[in-house]
């Protein structure tokens, strides 16, 4: 099938352009032709509220008067005189058609606002990360489709990738000296764009991207020493692939290796590059697949062979995720890494569980804690036991009974609302509201399993009212037997 329209990219600098109407409609065009540099003069008896203001400014000239096809034709080809294209917005569709006839058989080009039929260029929807400058055009049939792909753009294309085409620009006359041939340059290029110099940018590291490009420019000529690769401390959120930062699925696509936990999901599994090495190292039931002793080896073998390694944990690397001491393993190999927060659990499922973990007058604070000890006797059941605040426990399910004696013994009431989440922010997701006194009874006509989380304090019980996210479909037919299973109201996340 043959393009509709052959997409180009023209250098308005300087260049005269007419804009015919001074609506909203046309202000979002004339913003567009001013972030091109171009010279915009507005045909219109009127004007919005933010085209005076730019008129003000000296960004736009303006004449106030009605341009129309039929009338005082002499004055209206000399407005098109010199004019690299024109913009018809008036909304009269009738007038719009006749203006565009006269514009192009004045040689000029013209857009018809919503038109395509008449027009001899369109504006596609941009994603504009300059001199990096994406257009998406549908021929006119489909803008919000062009809209939605825009969008989708935007999340997929790292934030720094402006920096990135920069200095590639400003270094490709170097390049160019150190390579005589056409293929050589690609090649150079070809390994820029898709190893560490690269890498480096993205992350904000431009001393250490200088470094590394010199380096590499100067070493071409003779055997290359092998350089490490770098290590990405992930977090994966929760469960709800929708709950991903953009920097860590960016992180993922790119990655040569991913060590992955149990929890993260095959959604964002699928994230990862078809060619990548995947690994899980996770935990089930307080039984590790690795010690975490040689998860820190694995990762840093395989960053000193100089790979990519994406170290994907469920929910936030830094909170309970043993992050520390995997970038105090890189830190004393002396390799590089970063570091990308996630979506902790405790935030995730009480969101998706429509629980605050802080509410003026009630909860002033929130305690995140946890054990893997069997006793829990590492915790200071003291501070835990505060009235007016919030207490989420992560990797309780099995402790359940110690919890709550431990809780009530140090000072909190039986009646303490408290609320279990399992599979919290997926479609598995199951709310357990009850209360000190009853929890373990009512987790165990449930059969609780893990992963699970555990919030206590007077926030807890909020949930059976702000809850949103709809659960498992089961849980409404025994929500109706008074189950203290919460069945969230109907309105589908997903």
């Amino acid at each position: 099938m043959p393009m509709e329209q052959l997409p180009v990219f023209l250098d308005l600098k300087q260049s005269s352009c007419l804009v015919i109407g001074g609506g909203s409609i046309a202000e979002r065009k004339i913003k567009l032709l001013i972030r091109a540099s171009a010279n915009v003069t507005v045909v219109s008896p009127t004007l919005t509220s933010a085209l005076k203001r730019m008129l003000d400014d000296g960004k736009i000239c303006h004449i106030g008067a009605m341009f129309k096809a039929d009338e005082d034709t002499q004055v209206n080809l000399h407005l098109l005189e010199n004019r690299r294209l024109v913009v018809v917005a008036i909304g009269d569709r009738k007038d719009s058609r006749a203006i565009a006839k006269m514009v192009m058989d004045a040689g000029v080009l013209c857009n018809v606002v919503d038109d395509p039929e008449v027009s001899n260029f369109i504006f596609p929807a941009i994603v504009d990360r300059s001199p990096v400058v994406i257009a998406i055009g549908t021929g006119g049939n489909a803008p919000v489709l062009a809209l939605k792909l825009k969008a989708q753009i935007e999340q997929w294309l790292p934030a720094r990738i402006s920096m990135l085409a920069q200095k590639a620009g400003r270094w490709r006359a170097l390049v160019k000296r150190r390579f005589s041939t056409l293929r050589e340059r690609r090649t150079f290029w070809q390994n820029f764009f898709e190893g560490p110099i690269a890498d480096h940018l993205l992350a904000n590291r431009v001393a250490s991207a200088e470094k590394l490009f010199r380096k590499q420019l100067i070493g071409e000529a003779r055997p290359r020493a092998q350089v490490p690769g770098e290590a990405y401390i992930v977090g994966a959120g929760p469960g709800d692939p929708g709950l991903v930062t953009i920097r860590a699925h960016q992180l993922i696509r790119q990655s040569d290796v991913v060590l992955y936990d149990r929890l993260v999901s095959e959604e964002i599994l699928d994230y990862a590059r078809k060619d990548a090495l995947q690994i899980c190292v996770g935990k089930q039931a307080g039984r590790a697949v690795m010690r975490q002793s040689a998860i820190n080896a694995l990762l840093v073998t395989h960053v000193s062979q100089g790979k990519r390694v994406c170290r994907l944990k469920g929910g936030d690397p830094f909170i309970f995720g043993r992050g520390g001491e995997e970038v105090d393993a890189l830190v004393n190999a002396g390799l590089p890494y970063q570091v990308v927060p996630g979506i902790s659990a405790a935030l995730g499922c009480a969101a998706y569980a429509g629980i605050p973990l802080t509410y003026r007058g009630v909860s002033r604070s929130v305690i995140f804690a946890t054990s893997t000890r069997k006793d829990q006797s590492d915790l200071d059941w003291a501070s835990l036991s505060l009235q007016n605040q919030t207490l989420v426990l992560y990797m309780g399910v099995s402790k359940i009974g110690n919890t709550v004696l431990q809780l009530t013994r140090h000072g909190l009431s039986g009646d303490t609302p408290v609320a279990m989440i399992e599979n919290g922010t997926t479609s598995q997701q199951r709310v357990l509201h009850s209360t000190l006194n009853t929890l373990h009874r009512d987790a165990d006509n449930q059969s609780m399993h893990a992963p699970a989380i555990l919030v206590v304090g007077e926030t807890a019980a909020m949930g059976r009212r702000f809850g949103w996210f709809e659960s498992l479909p089961e849980i409404k037919a025994v929500e109706q037997d008074q189950s203290p299973w919460v069945s969230l109201p109907a309105m589908q996340a997903r």
